[in-house]
């Protein structure tokens, strides 16, 4: 019995006898699409707890002036690139915020809170501090010190 043998073009790497195939090439796709991509777990609503510290500076970003006991503002809402602060005689939104996230031992995160500084070069830097069950935070700025708990998405 005679068996008839298929001719078979060799044209992709696919096709290459001993070769990898596409997987190196989605594998890379793959690392490029996920880096970068960190989870940023400050995302969400959050209800403003307890003031600790609340100090008198002259100098002090928006973020800090709104959520001020004064201010009567009772959440924060931290979005991709802006953050909303609610509770207040009108709701306050503040935009151009970037963020950087730090992934503790033991499951905690700091966050870094970029806001753009009025008059000035470089950005105003408060710190979220977020407790490894991700429900409870502690936002520190210069001049004050403010225990948060997750609200909501």
């Amino acid at each position: 019995m005679r068996i008839a043998k298929r001719a078979v073009g060799r044209s992709s790497c696919v096709d290459r006898p001993g070769g990898w195939g596409l997987w190196p090439c989605a594998a890379l796709i793959l690392m490029f699409a996920v880096a970068g991509c960190t989870h940023n777990p400050m995302l969400g609503k959050w209800k403003i707890g307890k003031r600790e510290k609340e100090v008198e500076t002259t100098d002090i970003d928006e973020l800090t002036s709104n959520i001020k006991t004064s201010s009567g503002a009772t959440g924060i809402e931290f979005r991709k690139n802006s953050i909303v602060i609610t509770g207040g005689a009108q709701n306050h939104v503040e935009t151009g915020i970037d963020y950087s996230v730090q992934e503790l031992e033991g499951g905690a995160t700091d966050v870094r809170i970029l806001q753009p500084a009025k008059g000035d070069t470089s950005a105003d830097i408060d710190m979220l501090h977020i407790a490894p069950d991700g429900n409870s935070a502690q936002l520190e700025s210069r001049s004050e010190l403010v225990d948060l708990t997750r609200a909501g998405p």
